[in-house]
């Protein structure tokens, strides 16, 4: 199938002797054009697969021309040419957009090259572009749901702060609570955002093979190092280096970082070259650092540094009204992950889920909708499809623990572990019912239609 070129030049001789020149070297079906708003006016019959423009033109200029082209169309081959060869006009073409920019007289096979590759490549750019636009969705600042004050806060942290280029970044809050959605966001959303996410957990490795990651590696500067290696922190060079539970760093590692912070340079293991880097980094951890810092498990300098702009992010208790807009999120997600029509989560659902604490944050919640969904069969997402909520992060052997020492028994169903928590949060609030509600995050109606079902009254 012949591909749909269009070439837009005032001079029509030049465009007639430039269309036959095309036509002989490849299958193309050249359109011309005399002015730029006629082609423009006849691509929104039929789009091209790629345009050549003139640079200066009467009503409309090749510039201007392929501004308005890629505005609409990201990775539509465009290529100017002009007889003038300053150099100014060339950049200001390839600053709006251009694919290349070439003199005349063209050379015709040169020309024909270069189409063919744009027109061959432009369903990769298409999909690469289909995947950009997909990222900088999912990390948006808009992605942060909720409307609690405590996450518009996040949110304006991350849009005064990604505009800020190569700012050091501490983000604090408990584990699951989207301390690796933030940090993401902050990159997509930067200057940056072509460059690299470069992630590690440090505390997923021993310090040695830590080390290795970070700084890489030279040639024989070990046993096994039998071929020169680029450590993350090179690899993040122009983007953005995630470290995540900062905090279980070594000493010896906390002093290698803190002087790539301060100097921008560092030297592989093994190696005598400093190499220099620019970089954003984001520390994340889940522990108090200023307590680290007392009892000299952190050093004072490098918590100094790192915590140039601080985030905190909240546990889910604390922004419970976000809890029926997460797991919508996570249902319609999920329904695309498992090719499923679960249309609505059922009331009584979201009750449960509101009342719930959230030990796990919102990485727990996530999974209980994920079990939920593989679970459910109908349109809508009912209490039977949900996992037993129990708190398992202090758990002895014969029952589950919350944060105040109450032990929550195995193997009872959802709806006894509810009616024995209302019964333990009444006890301990001596039967105040506006205080009981309160800790348990619903409303006193609520609180009392539970009592009710549950033969509490």
């Amino acid at each position: 199938m012949a591909r749909k070129l269009f070439v837009v030049d005032d001079d029509l001789l030049f465009a007639k002797l430039l269309a036959a020149n095309l036509r002989n070297e490849g299958s193309l079906a050249i359109e011309l054009f005399p002015s730029a708003q006629a082609m423009l006016e006849r691509r929104t019959e039929e789009p091209p697969d790629a345009v050549i423009t003139d640079l200066m033109m009467p009503d409309i200029d090749g510039i201007e021309l392929t501004r308005q082209l890629r505005a609409s169309d990201p990775t539509l081959p465009i290529f100017v040419l002009t007889a003038s060869t300053e150099i100014g006009s060339a950049i200001a073409a390839l600053k709006a957009g251009a694919t290349d920019y070439l003199t005349k007289p063209v050379n015709v096979d040169e020309l024909m090259t270069q189409l063919r590759r744009a027109i061959e490549e432009r369903p990769m750019r298409e999909e690469a572009a289909t995947l950009e636009r997909t990222r900088k969705a999912k990390f948006s600042a808009g992605a942060i749901l909720g409307d609690e004050p405590a996450i518009e806060e996040v949110r304006e942290f991350v849009r005064r702060v990604a505009s800020i280029p190569n700012s050091t970044v501490l983000l604090l809050g408990e584990s699951g609570t989207g301390k690796n959605l933030v940090a993401r966001t902050l990159h997509y959303t930067s200057a940056q955002a072509k460059a690299r996410f470069v992630e590690i957990n440090c505390s997923a490795l021993p310090t040695h093979l830590l080390e290795a990651e970070l700084f890489g590696y030279q040639r024989g500067a070990f046993t096994d190092a039998r071929e020169s290696k680029r450590g993350l922190i090179e690899v993040a060079n122009g983007g953005t280096l995630f470290l995540d539970e900062i905090g279980e760093l070594s000493p010896e590692l906390q002093a290698k970082l803190l002087n790539v912070l301060e100097s921008r340079r560092f030297r592989r293991v093994g190696g005598t070259e400093e190499i220099e880097v620019n970089l954003r980094l984001i520390a994340a951890t889940n522990r108090d650092l200023e307590a680290h810092v007392r009892s000299g498990k952190f050093r004072q300098d490098l918590y100094y540094r790192i915590c140039v702009v601080t985030c905190t992010l909240p546990p889910l208790r604390e922004v419970a009204s976000a809890i029926p807009v997460l797991a919508d999120h996570f249902r319609e997600l999920f329904n695309r992950q498992f090719k499923k029509n679960v249309k609505r989560i059922d009331a009584v659902v979201i009750e449960q889920l509101t009342a719930w604490r959230w030990p796990g944050n919102v990485r727990e919640l996530r999974n209980v909708i994920e079990r939920a969904l593989i679970f459910a069969d109908g349109e809508a997402l009912l209490p039977e499809h949900l996992p037993p909520l129990t708190a398992v992060e202090a758990a002895p052997s014969n029952g589950h623990h919350s944060t105040n020492g109450y032990a929550i028994p195995t193997g009872l169903s959802l709806a006894d572990v509810e009616k024995e928590y209302i019964r333990h949060t009444l006890a301990h609030y001596d039967g105040d019912i506006q205080r009981s509600a309160e800790s348990l995050g619903i409303s006193r109606k609520s609180l009392w239609e539970r009592r009710k079902k549950h033969g509490l009254l």
